[in-house]
């Protein structure tokens, strides 16, 4: 299952000063309300929920751990000097200005020695300043603050905040699949409800997952024995060579298919995945251990200017793991444009449009839905009372599915992404390994004589990790010799690794494109719709 990580936290005391003093701003322990003079009585969560502030729960320090090991932006280290900033007078005075003044000597003082209420009215000035580092530094710390707030937990795997605003946590049905394996139809075989019993707890995939923390004898065996060539010189670490028919980076909705394809035509394939593998049983179902090992960046990808939070998955299966299931075609206006401004033919093809068809047969998409969300309830009777036409998004699960947290992984299997379709037919085909926790960093290629590069492979390094103190050991490179390479590392990832490769098109990451999503809030009373709730996914 997937465990509380705590990350070393290498904040500076200084720094941490800042840090409590920000967090206690942002999220503070307040009175409840007066009015209410049955809240102690009748409800202790809400008290809690009042009186905790972010200090109180322990944010400042699991914040602190995550700017440490886990962040990854262009800016951070604006934010580690910020935080020193505040912990000085003078520091305090330029990003504050005269607010941080005191009335009573010494009379420039840092911003933890600042009053509560004076506090407040400095990060209110940030959110609305007229220069962008302040704004920034705001976003920064708000977002931050409150997603660690909201999703940390404790060792009995519970927030305070929780109950008080109504959020379940993990699905309470969830049934545990190493309690209840699947019985077997037909005859009693014993190998056959063997092999049961290890699918329905280590998941559909785990006779094609390698884990390269083991020896380096149990991988060359491993690897060997499903026809895959494994060369090692153990007088020079850094040589050990993997070769195979094609390596596929990635193994998402583009690795996952060419993976699934390619195996079962006979080819000897290698998966690399830079994420973790996460059986049904292994799922948590909790947004903190998911966005942090199942996300890419634990859940903090954002652009450059903080203007837009990035969620992309990196675990294998990709996003098609913890997407919220819409599977949608390419819409004829988009295939047009390529086809015709991009001059790419292909997209407008009868042969693309029979390889969407056999992707959505394969993932079983349709558009139909037993059951609705609160949050769909509400948009389709709002469009259709304003006549504003509303069709079903088309989902690559069944009409009767309704679980809510498939964001965090599909706890039945039922949403059909291509750890649950494509990589399983590759990995029963026999031809096909998966390798979790590898990052590619280059693609190999040979230089002929034309002036055409040609793809001969990847080096990838896989890294061993201490869960408790999560100290990072030393890396191992692999190379992998391939008579195909499929790089299908997404959006995000795939460019990186081509520029990282020596290519130098300008085209290469030019054309991205975010799709925005935006939250929306409301109030609608329990007579209404009181078996209906908003899920997660």
């Amino acid at each position: 299952m997937q465990q509380l990580v705590a990350y070393e936290n290498t904040l500076s005391a200084r720094q941490m000063d800042s840090l409590n003093a920000l967090c206690d701003t942002i999220w503070p322990s307040l009175s409840p309300p007066t009015h209410n003079h049955h809240l102690t009585m009748l409800d202790h969560s809400l008290l809690t929920y009042y009186t905790t502030s972010a200090s109180m729960a322990a944010t400042p320090q699991r914040l602190g751990g995550m700017i440490s090991q886990r962040l990854q932006h262009p800016a951070l280290f604006l934010l580690r000097l910020a935080l020193w900033l505040l912990s000085t007078w003078f520091g305090t005075f330029i990003l504050c200005g005269v607010l941080s003044v005191s009335t009573e000597f010494p009379y420039l003082q840092s911003f933890s020695k600042v009053s509560q209420k004076k506090r407040e009215k400095i990060i209110r000035g940030w959110s609305c300043s007229s220069l962008y580092l302040l704004r920034m530094l705001f976003q920064s710390f708000k977002m931050l603050v409150l997603l660690v707030f909201f999703t940390q937990l404790n060792d009995r795997y519970e927030n305070p905040a929780w109950k008080a605003i109504g959020y379940p946590g993990p699905d309470p049905d969830f049934p545990n699949p190493s309690k209840t394996p699947p019985k077997n139809s037909g005859d009693d075989d014993e190998d056959q409800q063997g092999m049961g019993m290890e699918e329905a707890i280590l998941g559909p995939l785990c006779r094609g997952i390698v884990d390269l923390t083991h020896s380096k004898h149990w991988v060359a065996t491993t690897l060997r024995k499903h026809g895959f060539n494994f060369v090692s010189n153990d007088q020079q670490k850094s040589s050990i060579i993997i070769s195979c028919d094609v390596v596929v980076v990635g193994s998402g909705s583009g690795g996952g298919v060419a993976a699934g394809i390619l195996a079962k035509a006979g080819y000897k394939v290698l998966v690399l995945e830079k994420g973790d593998y996460f059986a049904r049983s292994a799922l948590s179902l909790l947004e903190g251990p998911t966005m942090d090992q199942m996300y890419e960046g634990s859940g903090f990808m954002a652009t450059a200017d903080l203007g837009v939070m990035i969620l992309a998955g990196s675990t294998v299966g990709g996003g098609s793991t913890v997407n919220w299931s819409a599977s949608i075609k390419t819409p004829k206006h988009v295939r047009k444009e390529w086809c015709e401004e991009e001059e790419l033919e292909l997209f407008g093809s009868g042969m693309y449009e029979e390889a969407m068809e056999a992707v959505c047969d394969r993932m079983g998409v349709q558009s139909e839905a037993v059951e609705e969300g609160l949050n769909n309830c509400v948009l389709r009777r709002g469009c259709v009372e304003l006549g504003y036409p509303v069709t079903n998004i088309p989902r690559n699960a069944p009409a009767d599915h309704y679980c809510g947290w498939c964001c965090f992984g599909c706890k039945d299997g039922r949403k059909q992404g291509t750890a649950e379709t494509w990589l399983v037919d590759a990995v029963d085909s026999g031809n096909a390994l998966i390798l979790p926790n590898c990052k590619a960093l280059k693609v190999l290629y040979s230089q002929r004589s034309n002036k055409k590069r040609e793809a001969i492979g990847v080096v990838f390094e896989h890294e061993v990790e201490n869960k408790k103190k999560k100290k990072k050991k030393k890396k191992q490179s692999y190379v992998v010799k391939s008579r195909v390479t499929v790089v299908a590392a997404g959006a995000l990832e795939t460019p990186a690794l081509l520029r990282r490769s020596g290519l130098r098109n300008p085209n290469i990451g030019k054309h991205l494109r975010l799709h925005p999503v935006a939250m929306a809030w409301g109030y609608f009373p329990e007579e209404e719709e009181k078996k209906r709730a908003s899920r997660e996914g």
